[in-house]
Protein backbone atom coordinates (compact mmCIF):
# COMPACT_ATOMS: atom_id res chain seq x y z
CA UNK A 1 0.00 0.00 0.00
CA UNK A 2 2.83 2.43 0.88
CA UNK A 3 4.47 1.84 -2.52
CA UNK A 4 1.14 2.43 -4.25
CA UNK A 5 0.61 5.72 -2.41
CA UNK A 6 4.16 6.84 -3.24
CA UNK A 7 3.60 5.91 -6.87
CA UNK A 8 0.35 7.84 -7.09
CA UNK A 9 1.88 10.93 -5.48
CA UNK A 10 4.90 10.72 -7.77
CA UNK A 11 2.77 10.44 -10.90
CA UNK A 12 0.62 13.37 -9.80
CA UNK A 13 3.68 15.50 -9.17
CA UNK A 14 5.25 14.55 -12.50
CA UNK A 15 2.17 15.74 -14.32
CA UNK A 16 2.02 19.02 -12.48
CA UNK A 17 4.10 21.95 -13.67
CA UNK A 18 6.11 22.20 -10.46
CA UNK A 19 6.86 18.50 -10.22
CA UNK A 20 7.94 18.31 -13.83
CA UNK A 21 10.11 21.42 -13.55
CA UNK A 22 11.91 20.10 -10.45
CA UNK A 23 12.49 16.67 -11.97
CA UNK A 24 13.62 18.13 -15.27
CA UNK A 25 16.12 20.39 -13.51
CA UNK A 26 17.74 17.50 -11.64
CA UNK A 27 17.82 15.21 -14.68
CA UNK A 28 19.61 17.88 -16.68
CA UNK A 29 21.84 18.74 -13.74
CA UNK A 30 22.93 15.14 -13.21
CA UNK A 31 22.91 13.69 -16.73
CA UNK A 32 23.66 16.54 -19.13
CA UNK A 33 27.33 16.70 -20.16
CA UNK A 34 27.16 20.52 -20.23
CA UNK A 35 25.68 21.10 -16.75
CA UNK A 36 27.83 22.32 -13.86
CA UNK A 37 27.33 19.18 -11.77
CA UNK A 38 31.05 18.45 -12.03
CA UNK A 39 31.66 21.42 -9.71
CA UNK A 40 30.90 19.65 -6.46
CA UNK A 41 30.16 21.59 -3.30
CA UNK A 42 28.86 19.74 -0.25
CA UNK A 43 27.97 20.59 3.32
CA UNK A 44 30.96 20.93 5.65
CA UNK A 45 29.65 18.19 7.93
CA UNK A 46 29.74 15.74 5.01
CA UNK A 47 33.37 16.42 4.08
CA UNK A 48 36.05 13.91 5.03
CA UNK A 49 39.40 15.63 4.95
CA UNK A 50 42.65 13.75 4.42
CA UNK A 51 45.50 14.46 6.80
CA UNK A 52 47.63 17.34 5.53
CA UNK A 53 50.72 15.16 5.00
CA UNK A 54 48.64 12.52 3.21
CA UNK A 55 47.12 15.12 0.89
CA UNK A 56 50.56 16.48 0.04
CA UNK A 57 51.66 12.96 -0.94
CA UNK A 58 48.53 12.46 -3.04
CA UNK A 59 48.90 15.80 -4.84
CA UNK A 60 52.59 15.18 -5.59
CA UNK A 61 51.86 11.73 -7.00
CA UNK A 62 48.89 13.02 -9.00
CA UNK A 63 51.14 15.55 -10.73
CA UNK A 64 53.73 12.88 -11.53
CA UNK A 65 51.09 10.46 -12.77
CA UNK A 66 49.50 13.15 -14.95
CA UNK A 67 52.84 13.76 -16.67
CA UNK A 68 53.24 10.04 -17.34
CA UNK A 69 49.72 9.93 -18.74
CA UNK A 70 50.26 12.90 -21.02
CA UNK A 71 53.38 11.31 -22.49
CA UNK A 72 51.63 7.96 -22.91
CA UNK A 73 48.68 9.50 -24.75
CA UNK A 74 51.05 10.89 -27.41
CA UNK A 75 51.94 7.31 -28.34
CA UNK A 76 48.32 6.11 -28.74
CA UNK A 77 46.09 5.86 -31.80
CA UNK A 78 42.45 6.92 -32.09
CA UNK A 79 39.51 4.80 -33.24
CA UNK A 80 35.71 4.98 -33.43
CA UNK A 81 32.77 2.59 -33.24
CA UNK A 82 28.98 2.92 -33.26
CA UNK A 83 27.03 2.17 -30.11
CA UNK A 84 23.97 -0.04 -30.25
CA UNK A 85 21.82 3.11 -30.34
CA UNK A 86 23.84 4.74 -33.11
CA UNK A 87 26.25 7.05 -31.27
CA UNK A 88 29.81 7.57 -32.44
CA UNK A 89 32.09 6.47 -29.62
CA UNK A 90 35.80 7.34 -29.60
CA UNK A 91 38.73 5.65 -27.88
CA UNK A 92 42.51 5.72 -27.79
CA UNK A 93 44.49 2.50 -27.93
CA UNK A 94 48.00 1.11 -28.05
CA UNK A 95 49.01 -2.46 -28.89
CA UNK A 96 52.24 -4.25 -28.07
CA UNK A 97 54.88 -4.62 -30.77
CA UNK A 98 55.11 -8.34 -29.93
CA UNK A 99 51.76 -10.07 -30.28
CA UNK A 100 49.91 -10.79 -27.04
CA UNK A 101 46.34 -11.72 -26.25
CA UNK A 102 46.38 -9.75 -23.00
CA UNK A 103 44.11 -6.69 -23.17
CA UNK A 104 42.76 -4.14 -20.73
CA UNK A 105 39.87 -1.69 -21.17
CA UNK A 106 40.30 1.33 -18.90
CA UNK A 107 37.07 3.15 -18.02
CA UNK A 108 37.03 6.73 -16.74
CA UNK A 109 34.66 8.50 -14.36
CA UNK A 110 31.93 11.13 -14.32
CA UNK A 111 32.43 14.44 -16.17
CA UNK A 112 36.07 13.70 -17.05
CA UNK A 113 37.52 11.84 -20.06
CA UNK A 114 40.01 9.14 -20.93
CA UNK A 115 42.94 11.45 -20.11
CA UNK A 116 42.30 10.45 -16.48
CA UNK A 117 43.02 6.83 -17.36
CA UNK A 118 46.22 7.43 -19.35
CA UNK A 119 48.50 6.83 -16.32
CA UNK A 120 46.73 3.49 -15.84
CA UNK A 121 47.28 2.78 -19.53
CA UNK A 122 50.99 3.53 -19.21
CA UNK A 123 51.33 1.00 -16.38
CA UNK A 124 49.36 -1.76 -18.08
CA UNK A 125 51.31 -1.25 -21.31
CA UNK A 126 54.56 -1.50 -19.35
CA UNK A 127 53.28 -4.83 -17.99
CA UNK A 128 52.74 -6.20 -21.50
CA UNK A 129 49.06 -5.46 -22.14
CA UNK A 130 47.36 -4.05 -25.20
CA UNK A 131 45.46 -1.02 -23.92
CA UNK A 132 42.09 0.47 -24.92
CA UNK A 133 40.87 3.71 -23.34
CA UNK A 134 37.31 4.63 -24.39
CA UNK A 135 35.66 7.98 -23.91
CA UNK A 136 32.28 7.17 -22.40
CA UNK A 137 29.16 8.40 -24.18
CA UNK A 138 28.62 12.15 -23.62
CA UNK A 139 32.28 12.50 -22.61
CA UNK A 140 35.40 13.51 -24.49
CA UNK A 141 35.08 12.94 -28.24
CA UNK A 142 32.19 10.48 -27.91
CA UNK A 143 28.67 11.50 -28.83
CA UNK A 144 25.71 11.44 -26.44
CA UNK A 145 23.07 13.73 -25.03
CA UNK A 146 22.87 12.04 -21.63
CA UNK A 147 25.46 10.49 -19.32
CA UNK A 148 24.98 6.74 -18.93
CA UNK A 149 26.16 6.46 -15.28
CA UNK A 150 27.51 2.98 -16.05
CA UNK A 151 24.20 1.45 -17.13
CA UNK A 152 24.21 2.64 -20.73
CA UNK A 153 27.99 2.47 -20.70
CA UNK A 154 28.00 -1.26 -20.01
CA UNK A 155 26.35 -1.75 -23.39
CA UNK A 156 29.00 0.47 -24.98
CA UNK A 157 31.75 -1.54 -23.29
CA UNK A 158 30.30 -4.68 -24.85
CA UNK A 159 30.74 -2.98 -28.24
CA UNK A 160 34.37 -2.22 -27.40
CA UNK A 161 34.87 -5.84 -26.38
CA UNK A 162 33.54 -6.83 -29.81
CA UNK A 163 36.00 -4.37 -31.41
CA UNK A 164 38.89 -6.08 -29.62
CA UNK A 165 37.70 -9.60 -30.41
CA UNK A 166 37.46 -8.78 -34.13
CA UNK A 167 41.12 -7.78 -33.99
CA UNK A 168 42.12 -10.64 -31.69
CA UNK A 169 39.67 -13.58 -31.36
CA UNK A 170 41.84 -15.05 -28.59
CA UNK A 171 41.80 -11.85 -26.54
CA UNK A 172 41.72 -12.12 -22.75
CA UNK A 173 40.33 -8.81 -21.53
CA UNK A 174 40.44 -7.17 -18.11
CA UNK A 175 38.13 -4.25 -17.31
CA UNK A 176 39.53 -1.64 -14.93
CA UNK A 177 37.34 1.34 -14.06
CA UNK A 178 37.47 4.24 -11.61
CA UNK A 179 34.48 6.02 -10.01
CA UNK A 180 31.64 5.92 -12.58
CA UNK A 181 34.05 3.69 -14.49
CA UNK A 182 34.17 1.42 -11.44
CA UNK A 183 30.37 1.22 -11.49
CA UNK A 184 30.50 0.53 -15.23
CA UNK A 185 32.95 -2.29 -14.56
CA UNK A 186 30.67 -3.88 -11.97
CA UNK A 187 27.56 -3.43 -14.08
CA UNK A 188 29.31 -5.02 -17.06
CA UNK A 189 30.57 -7.84 -14.83
CA UNK A 190 27.04 -9.12 -14.37
CA UNK A 191 26.72 -9.71 -18.11
CA UNK A 192 29.68 -12.15 -18.12
CA UNK A 193 30.85 -11.15 -21.60
CA UNK A 194 32.89 -13.62 -23.63
CA UNK A 195 36.65 -12.90 -23.66
CA UNK A 196 36.44 -10.79 -20.48
CA UNK A 197 38.43 -12.61 -17.81
CA UNK A 198 38.39 -10.31 -14.78
CA UNK A 199 37.61 -6.94 -13.25
CA UNK A 200 39.35 -4.22 -11.24
CA UNK A 201 36.75 -1.94 -9.68
CA UNK A 202 37.93 1.28 -8.02
CA UNK A 203 35.46 3.40 -5.97
CA UNK A 204 32.29 2.57 -7.88
CA UNK A 205 28.81 3.05 -6.37
CA UNK A 206 26.17 0.47 -5.46
CA UNK A 207 23.53 1.92 -7.81
CA UNK A 208 22.67 5.13 -9.62
CA UNK A 209 19.72 5.58 -7.27
CA UNK A 210 21.98 5.29 -4.21
CA UNK A 211 24.63 7.73 -5.41
CA UNK A 212 22.06 10.30 -6.53
CA UNK A 213 20.21 10.00 -3.21
CA UNK A 214 23.50 10.55 -1.38
CA UNK A 215 24.42 13.57 -3.48
CA UNK A 216 20.91 15.05 -3.27
CA UNK A 217 21.38 15.15 0.48
CA UNK A 218 25.03 16.30 0.49
CA UNK A 219 24.77 18.94 -2.23
CA UNK A 220 21.23 20.26 -1.75
CA UNK A 221 20.11 18.99 1.70
CA UNK A 222 17.01 17.61 0.01
CA UNK A 223 15.14 14.34 0.69
CA UNK A 224 15.07 11.46 -1.74
CA UNK A 225 11.26 11.46 -1.91
CA UNK A 226 9.67 12.86 -3.98
CA UNK A 227 12.46 14.56 -5.92
CA UNK A 228 14.45 11.50 -6.93
CA UNK A 229 11.25 9.58 -7.74
CA UNK A 230 10.16 12.30 -10.15
CA UNK A 231 13.64 12.66 -11.63
CA UNK A 232 13.85 8.91 -12.10
CA UNK A 233 10.58 8.84 -14.05
CA UNK A 234 11.78 11.64 -16.33
CA UNK A 235 15.24 10.10 -16.76
CA UNK A 236 13.59 6.85 -17.79
CA UNK A 237 11.69 8.71 -20.49
CA UNK A 238 14.55 10.98 -21.61
CA UNK A 239 17.75 9.02 -21.09
CA UNK A 240 16.28 5.55 -21.35
CA UNK A 241 17.15 3.98 -18.00
CA UNK A 242 15.87 3.59 -14.47
CA UNK A 243 18.13 4.63 -11.59
CA UNK A 244 17.17 1.60 -9.49
CA UNK A 245 17.70 -0.87 -12.33
CA UNK A 246 21.17 0.61 -12.83
CA UNK A 247 22.58 -1.40 -9.96
CA UNK A 248 26.16 -2.52 -9.48
CA UNK A 249 24.95 -4.47 -6.46
CA UNK A 250 22.56 -6.64 -8.46
CA UNK A 251 24.97 -7.09 -11.36
CA UNK A 252 27.87 -8.17 -9.16
CA UNK A 253 25.72 -10.97 -7.74
CA UNK A 254 25.70 -12.54 -11.23
CA UNK A 255 29.42 -12.18 -11.96
CA UNK A 256 31.39 -15.40 -12.49
CA UNK A 257 34.87 -13.92 -12.99
CA UNK A 258 37.30 -12.50 -10.39
CA UNK A 259 36.82 -8.96 -9.09
CA UNK A 260 39.19 -6.78 -7.08
CA UNK A 261 37.29 -4.09 -5.16
CA UNK A 262 39.27 -0.91 -4.31
CA UNK A 263 38.17 2.12 -2.32
CA UNK A 264 39.54 5.08 -0.41
CA UNK A 265 38.85 5.14 3.30
CA UNK A 266 38.19 8.88 3.21
CA UNK A 267 35.84 8.93 0.21
CA UNK A 268 33.10 11.52 0.80
CA UNK A 269 31.69 11.20 -2.74
CA UNK A 270 31.06 7.47 -3.08
CA UNK A 271 30.74 6.45 0.59
CA UNK A 272 33.22 3.77 1.58
CA UNK A 273 30.34 1.72 2.97
CA UNK A 274 29.27 1.02 -0.61
CA UNK A 275 32.34 -1.08 -1.39
CA UNK A 276 31.59 -3.39 1.53
CA UNK A 277 28.08 -3.92 0.18
CA UNK A 278 29.20 -4.94 -3.32
CA UNK A 279 32.08 -7.03 -1.98
CA UNK A 280 29.76 -8.93 0.35
CA UNK A 281 27.28 -9.96 -2.35
CA UNK A 282 29.91 -11.01 -4.92
CA UNK A 283 29.90 -14.80 -5.34
CA UNK A 284 33.03 -14.96 -7.51
CA UNK A 285 36.73 -14.93 -6.65
CA UNK A 286 37.27 -11.57 -5.00
CA UNK A 287 39.49 -9.38 -2.90
CA UNK A 288 39.11 -6.04 -1.13
CA UNK A 289 41.72 -3.27 -0.96
CA UNK A 290 40.98 -0.22 1.18
CA UNK A 291 43.46 2.66 1.16
CA UNK A 292 42.59 4.31 4.46
CA UNK A 293 44.36 7.60 3.71
CA UNK A 294 42.79 8.19 0.27
CA UNK A 295 39.74 10.16 -0.78
CA UNK A 296 37.63 9.57 -3.86
CA UNK A 297 39.59 8.12 -6.79
CA UNK A 298 42.85 8.68 -4.89
CA UNK A 299 43.78 5.10 -3.99
CA UNK A 300 46.40 4.88 -6.74
CA UNK A 301 47.81 8.30 -5.99
CA UNK A 302 48.43 7.76 -2.29
CA UNK A 303 50.96 5.01 -3.04
CA UNK A 304 51.19 4.03 -6.74
CA UNK A 305 53.65 1.19 -6.08
CA UNK A 306 51.44 -0.39 -3.43
CA UNK A 307 48.35 0.06 -5.64
CA UNK A 308 49.91 -1.65 -8.64
CA UNK A 309 51.47 -4.39 -6.52
CA UNK A 310 47.99 -5.19 -5.23
CA UNK A 311 46.38 -5.03 -8.69
CA UNK A 312 48.90 -7.26 -10.45
CA UNK A 313 49.16 -9.64 -7.51
CA UNK A 314 45.41 -10.14 -7.78
CA UNK A 315 45.62 -10.62 -11.55
CA UNK A 316 48.50 -13.06 -11.30
CA UNK A 317 46.79 -15.10 -8.61
CA UNK A 318 43.21 -15.11 -9.87
CA UNK A 319 43.13 -14.24 -13.57
CA UNK A 320 46.40 -15.24 -15.29
CA UNK A 321 46.13 -18.99 -14.74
Amino acid sequence: MKKLIIGIITVLLVFTGLGYAVGDYFVNYALSPVSDSGDRNIDEEDKIESEENDQEIITKNQNQERKKGNEFKKTTLSTQILSKDGLKLQANYKTQEKQTHKWVILIHGYKVNNNNMMPYGEKYYEKGYNVLLPNNRAHGDSEGEYIGMGWLDKEDISCWVDWIVKKDPKAEIILHGVSMGGATTMMTAGDNLNNVVGYIEDCGYTSVWDIFASELDKRFSLPTFPILNISNALANAKAGYNFKDASSLEQVKKCKKPILFIHGGKDDFVPTDMVYQVYTVANCKKDLYIVDEAGHAEAKDYDPDAYWDRVFSFINKNIDN
